[in-house]
């Protein structure tokens, strides 16, 4: 594993440290994606967790895990007032309409005592800036989203829903991506947003990208993790 791969792993775990979380609790898992990385988690720790996503086949791939769940919009649950002890939304925020984060916030502040937002945050490494506005195009070309902000924004979000924050975390990687692990991870990137149907010129932009990843290293953007009270 290389020291990339270490430090990657490493700050994902220092976000769960930070979390401590409590046996007891009730959570509500709040975007499952592709991996379900937070309800593997969540799960390993033994706690009661109910899995949302808007997406049936996402939730279908994930099913033998031992979780409620739940195919619903973020912005718009089933759920009754506090319900959950804790709403989780790990990474999902920046895959959601910018448009709906106020409303979304809301949602999880009826619904659950406590509201934990993870997030990558808008990159200060002027190549990953650069990554990040491929992506973020790419995806709004296909009515997806790829939207990154800063910890105020998250803080802001959540006092304008009557929510206290408790606490918050910011994690910095340090160990840029470069060389031929750099093309690796690009190729990846090109494949994904193959078979996500983008367009050839996003694919091609993303490319062209890589020879300055692999040259100058790319600092991934810091990671801020935000507890607010309901």
């Amino acid at each position: 594993m290389t020291a990339f791969e270490e430090e990657r792993i490493d700050l994902r775990e220092k976000v769960w440290s930070f979390l401590d979380i409590e046996k007891n609790a009730r959570f509500l898992d709040v975007g499952l994606g592709h991996t379900a990385h937070s309800l593997t988690k969540l799960v390993a720790s033994g706690v009661a967790v109910t899995s949302l996503d808007v997406d049936s086949e996402i939730l279908s791939l994930h099913k033998s895990n031992a979780a409620n769940f739940v195919q619903a919009n973020a912005a718009q649950t089933p759920f009754k007032n506090k319900t959950f002890t804790v709403s989780l939304a790990y990474f999902t925020f920046h895959e959601i309409n910018p448009a709906l984060h106020r409303k979304a916030v809301s949602e999880l502040c009826r619904i659950s005592e406590k509201i934990i937002i993870v997030e990558p945050e808008k990159a200060a490494d002027p190549v990953c800036q650069k990554y990040q506005k491929i992506m973020t195009a790419a995806l709004h070309s296909i009515d997806k989203y790829e939207d990154y902000q800063t910890l105020h924004y998250w803080t802001r979000l959540l006092a304008k829903n009557g929510a206290s924050v408790i606490s918050t975390k910011t994690l910095s990687h340090k160990i840029p991506l470069r060389g031929q692990e750099a093309r690796n991870y690009i190729g990846i990137v090109i494949d994904n947003m193959h078979e996500d149907g983008i367009a050839e010129k996003y694919m091609k932009k993303m490319q062209s990208l890589t020879e300055e990843i692999m040259s100058k290293g790319m600092v991934f953007s810091n990671i801020n993790v935000v507890i607010g009270r309901a």
